[in-house]
């Protein structure tokens, strides 16, 4: 009875058996774990132990019958392509299948230059395929840009091959340049290498640990001669799968070692809202006009260019807001242009941005130097980078009046003396007394004679309009009556005119046109012209339609790109009562007359 219980125990562990086709495999290679189970059954192994060292690239399953001496049997097979995720010995976990577990298995998997045991033919196998990580600083500052180099051996020709760096929500990858082909020997055998550079920058300060690069690619099964020549991608990852006849493919995947780094914080000595640790800061300005010499209402254009080696685009800070503007001067930045290139294997991010300077009135105005603060991560020190100090010159702006008389003095005229009283006259008051008078200047006597011309004119016209004889009523059958002119409170004909011009040149996107549309219209309406758009807006009273106005002014002076849109729809009337606006300056000629 011990014998017959023994003997039933010994089948029901033998009911779930494993077994590998390889106890020893090279880095990059796979081995097939074979399951078997004795019976029928409609369960599926447990799988989840082998996740931690294996990754499972392919599962097939299936069931066979035998017929031994008139009895029949059934067996239920599963098969695995493992992939092991580290080199050394590793060990294939017990796996349950319906209850029942099977026993452990022993692997090792030889890396570059390891000393494995030896295999049949007494030499250790060397690694087919396998990669090598290489990073740089490993003690960065937060933000600042870690260089990675990834090389791919490989011995073999790789079909459908990728090649990633696990994503990361710690770091920004970003990969530069293209890859690099070339030959390289390792423990005698020869490998085609691939290179590829990334950057990282660390989001976080201290110890950092990241998954190297994995691999995903099929090689063909057998010797087989490529016919790409030395190229192992086939123009690297594509290669083709056709060399007169079609071979069978099997799938491996290779992991890279763990990026480990330590970062460092932003240092204390590291001034500024912003934090720019990089290798190498320059700034550049251009003018525009060169000699900083324009009108009053005409714009300067300053385009100034920031460049940061080791630094993406988007970490750089906006320029426009580091730069101060003097009082009397307006600062109108248009929209920055980002852009990341390489020089000599670095990163090189690159912000342009324009910004147009305008004075309302004639002066000097002195823009203080632009000084970039930055972190030189090569010498471990704070640097600046400065743009000089420069004057802009404003001229006053054609057909604009001249300075006052106190700015300006012009030659005096000798005062008349006015007639003194006699001697026996009466006295008369303080309040009696008469003024001392100065005899007319020039130009007082020609304003004089402006203002009488000017008065005849006035005249003239009212006596004639008196005299003309009032066109007849539409109701008598005249064609060509004509409409009676306008009431008080009733705008003049072309203020529909200039509306509808408006709307229309904003749906072209047509800023130019459009403002001198608007200033059109409100004169119409107003019965003067505006001194520009800021006016209008004052007048109209409302933040939402002034924000729009100034987008409009912006884009005639500044250029770029507008739309119209939204203005036409914001905007579709003006204020016809003069209403309580704000007060204008005098003189100041409109911007585009």
């Amino acid at each position: 009875m011990l014998l017959i219980g023994y003997a039933a125990a010994a089948q029901a562990l033998a009911s779930v058996s494993a077994s590998l086709d390889s106890s020893q495999i090279a880095a990059g290679d796979t081995v097939q774990l074979t399951l078997e189970h004795d019976g029928r059954t409609s369960g599926q192994p447990d799988l989840a132990p082998l996740q931690q060292d294996f990754d499972i690239l392919g599962t097939s399953s299936g069931t066979s019958y035998e017929f031994i001496n008139g009895s029949a049997s059934e067996k239920s097979e599963v098969v695995l392509t493992l992939a092991p995720k580290v080199t050394g010995p590793l060990t294939i976990p017990s796996l349950t299948w319906d209850g029942e577990q099977t026993q452990p298995l022993s692997l090792t998997v030889t890396g570059p230059g390891s000393a494995g045991q030896p295999g049949a033919s007494g030499r250790t196998p060397a690694a087919k395929v396998f990669i090598e990580t290489t990073a740089s600083p490993r003690h960065p500052y937060v933000e600042a840009a870690i260089h990675l180099t990834v090389r791919l051996f490989t011995s073999e020709t790789l079909y459908h091959a990728d090649l990633e760096l696990p994503d990361n929500s710690n770091v920004v990858v970003k990969q530069i340049g293209s890859d690099k082909d070339s030959d390289a020997e390792r423990n005698g055998r020869t490998y085609q290498v691939v290179t590829r550079q990334y950057l990282l920058i660390p989001l976080h300060s201290g110890r950092l640990t990241l998954q190297g690069p994995v691999l995903d690619a099929e090689v063909a099964v057998g010797k087989t001669r490529s016919p790409f020549g030395n190229n192992p991608f086939g123009s690297f990852f594509g290669g083709r799968l056709f060399s007169g006849v079609l071979r069978t493919l099997q799938p491996v995947r290779v992991h890279g070692d763990p990026i480990v780094v330590s970062v460092r914080p932003r240092p204390a000595g590291a001034v500024g809202s912003y934090w720019l640790p990089a290798r190498n800061v320059t700034l550049s300005a251009a003018w525009s006009p060169a000699k900083l010499t324009a009108r009053a209402g005409d714009p300067v254009t300053l385009d100034l260019d920031l460049q940061a080696t080791g630094l993406t685009a988007a970490q750089l800070p906006d320029i426009s807001s580091l730069l101060r503007i003097p009082s009397g001067l307006q600062a109108y930045p248009d929209q920055a242009k980002l852009s990341d290139s390489t020089s000599n294997g670095n990163l090189v991010g690159s912000r342009d941005q324009t910004i147009a300077l305008m004075a309302d009135s004639p002066g000097h105005y002195t823009i203080p130097a632009l000084v970039v603060t930055w972190w030189d991560t090569r010498n471990n020190q704070p640097r600046t980078t400065i743009l000089p100090a420069r004057t802009l010159t404003i001229l006053p702006a054609p057909g604009a009046a001249t300075a006052p008389a106190s700015s300006a003095p012009t030659p005096a005229a000798k005062p008349v003396a006015a007639p003194t009283a006699s001697r026996h006259a009466p006295a008369k008051s303080a309040a009696q007394k008469p003024k001392r008078a100065r005899a007319p200047s020039e130009w007082e006597w020609i304003s004089i004679g402006l203002a009488v011309a000017w008065l005849s004119t006035l005249g003239v016209w009212l006596w004639s309009h008196r005299s003309r004889p009032k066109p007849p009523s539409p109701g008598r059958g005249f064609a060509g009556s004509q409409t009676p002119p306008p009431g008080p409170h009733q705008p003049p004909p072309d203020a529909s005119k200039e509306r509808a011009a408006f709307r229309a040149a904003c749906e072209a996107n047509d800023a130019r046109e459009a403002r001198a549309h608007l200033l059109a219209w409100a004169a119409a309406l107003w019965g003067a012209a505006p001194p520009g758009i800021s006016a209008v807006a004052a007048r109209i009273g409302d933040a939402a339609v002034a924000e729009l106005l100034r987008d409009l002014d912006r884009a005639c002076y500044a250029g770029g790109a507008w739309q119209g849109r939204p203005l036409a729809a914001a905007l579709t009337g003006l204020p016809t009562s003069p209403g309580k606006a704000t007060r204008e300056r005098n003189g100041l000629a409109p911007l585009y007359p």
